[in-house]
């Protein structure tokens, strides 16, 4: 009896879907009818061609798609903003020997530092630590992956 049901819900989809596509593609009783099936008729073609531009005007065209335009000239600035490089200064958010560690900086930002010289922080030490981008692509938590390069523990 399941079965039943499921097929008969599948085959209402998609009779909706043939349904929906023939009346998209359907004409419609206001547009004007293509010039090919009209008989031809007494007026001038000056008179008919104004209704035809301004209903074809007023519609958007269905097969018009949006599209990607170049630039000419390259960006001005760069366009993968990486986090600063140097000394920062903040505090230990996530401790241990390594090799990852976190930090959060004076101005906020939060860094998950990566350092392979095995040295151990303590959660809530203040330090400044001197970073450069990581160019591996690793996991030691949350905020900006950088390299720790040297710290000093500050009292």
């Amino acid at each position: 009896m399941r079965e039943h049901a499921t097929f008969r819900i599948g085959l209402a989809v998609a009779a909706g879907a043939v349904l929906a596509g023939c009346a998209n593609s359907a004409p419609s009783a206001s547009a004007p009818a293509s010039p090919s099936v009209t008989a031809p008729s007494a007026t001038a073609p000056s008179v008919a061609a104004p209704s035809a531009t301004a209903s074809s005007a007023a519609a958007p065209s269905a097969t018009a798609l949006p599209t990607i335009t170049k630039t000419v000239n390259p960006p001005r600035e760069p366009t993968d903003n990486l986090p600063s490089t140097g000394w920062v200064g903040g505090m230990v958010t996530r401790g241990g020997k390594g090799p990852c560690y976190g930090l959060i900086a004076d101005d906020g930002t939060r860094y998950a530092l990566y350092s392979t010289d095995g040295v151990e922080l303590t959660k809530g030490e203040r330090v400044k630590v001197k970073l450069e981008p990581s160019m591996l692509r690793i996991y030691c938590g949350p905020g900006a992956l950088m390299t720790m390069l040297e710290v000093e523990r500050i009292k």
